[in-house]
């Protein structure tokens, strides 16, 4: 990677080339398309870095500490873009130039807009706090493509989607709390980006989901009965906590007892915040991050089928290999039997 001020390939993205006309920046950019801003620490401290893949789907993530308030100006461009936000903590408003009215972009939400008829999409960051913020941009046209198929009249749920991404431009939509799209950025933070391949590809796929987490919630939220949740935002970042304390540390014990005397949370709210966010209880999702570990180990580390099932957790061997059949279709020594001829062959 190299060091280098690089104002053709900031002017040649409309959206780097509105942050930058409201911010100095050392640029950072390497062969694989990943553009990183550092802030020149006049206006605050932090990065704002983005990659674009092939089809078009740009991924920005924001990681910033400012000193003031900071407005970007969005224009429309030939693209009909669409923007997924995901903001995991700090304040930001959304609003059109033709209206005074300004949205807050909530925590843990997802948060759709599209490329304004008219004018720009407006964007407020608050000085004085950690604003970290992940926003998916794609081409409405190109996604859309995904869906076509000559041999077939275009479906219903083709159209109905249509129909959301056309209000898009001129309504702000929220979404309720969601922490899967969290996990999966969790996940993208933890890869190491180089010119090889594999990485690209994984932050690629993991992006591709996220947006597909945004796009399946927009779609059910608005044509199916929206869910109430009285899930508040101190809660919901309680259970963020520890559903991150759960997949950072499978092999602990994660009794309701327990980690409700850890972090002071009672019973109640600790399966109602589960049951809202992950659609299921404290041990069932602790089962399923148990065995997601289990299998990771199986795969890329050099310790016995006994040994993984106490790392992870688990205390009873035969119970591991059940649930883990059930799950891949093997038993645990068999799984692991192919992944090993599996390298032998390559």
């Amino acid at each position: 990677m190299m060091n280098v001020m690089n104002d053709s390939l900031i002017n040649s993205n409309q959206l780097l080339r509105a942050i930058n006309e409201r911010l100095n920046f050392k640029s950072l950019t390497n062969d694989n398309g990943l553009i990183q801003l550092t802030l020149d620490g006049l206006m605050g401290q932090g990065t704002i870095e983005q990659i674009t893949f092939n089809n078009k789907l740009s991924a920005t993530n924001f990681n910033i500490h400012l000193y003031e308030d900071l407005e970007i100006k969005i224009p429309k461009d030939n693209n009909d873009n669409l923007y997924f936000f995901y903001n995991l903590e700090g304040i930001c408003y959304h609003s059109f130039d033709n209206t005074e009215k300004f949205s807050k972009i909530d925590e843990l939400k997802t948060i759709a807009v599209a490329s304004s008829k008219n004018g720009y999409n407006i964007l407020i960051i608050k000085k004085g706090v950690q604003f970290n913020c992940n926003l998916l941009t794609i081409s409405r046209e190109v996604y859309i493509k995904n869906f076509e198929c000559k041999l077939k009249p275009v479906d219903a749920k083709l159209n109905r989607l249509n129909s959301i991404f056309d209000a898009l431009k001129d309504h702000l939509f929220d979404c309720n709390y969601d922490l899967k799209i969290t996990e999966q950025l969790r996940l993208i933070k933890s890869l190491s980006f180089s010119e090889t391949i594999s990485p690209r590809l994984q932050m690629q796929s993991r992006y591709q989901l996220i947006l597909s987490y945004h796009i399946e919630q927009l779609y059910n939220e608005t044509y199916n009965e929206r869910a109430h949740s009285s899930i508040t935002r101190s809660e919901i970042q309680k259970i963020r906590t520890i559903t991150e304390y759960i997949i950072d540390n499978p092999g602990l014990n994660h009794s309701q007892n327990k980690l409700c005397t850890q972090f002071f949370i009672s019973q109640s709210k600790l399966q109602h915040g589960f049951k809202s966010v992950h659609k299921t209880t404290v041990s069932n999702f602790t089962r399923k991050v148990r065995l997601g570990k289990a299998e990771e180990l199986i795969r890329n580390s050099d310790l016995n089928i006994s040994e993984v099932v106490y790392t992870v957790g688990f205390t009873s061997r035969s119970y591991f290999s059940k649930i883990f059949k059930q799950k891949y279709g093997c038993n645990p020594t068999v799984y692991k039997s192919q992944f090993k001829y599996k390298l032998e062959v390559e």
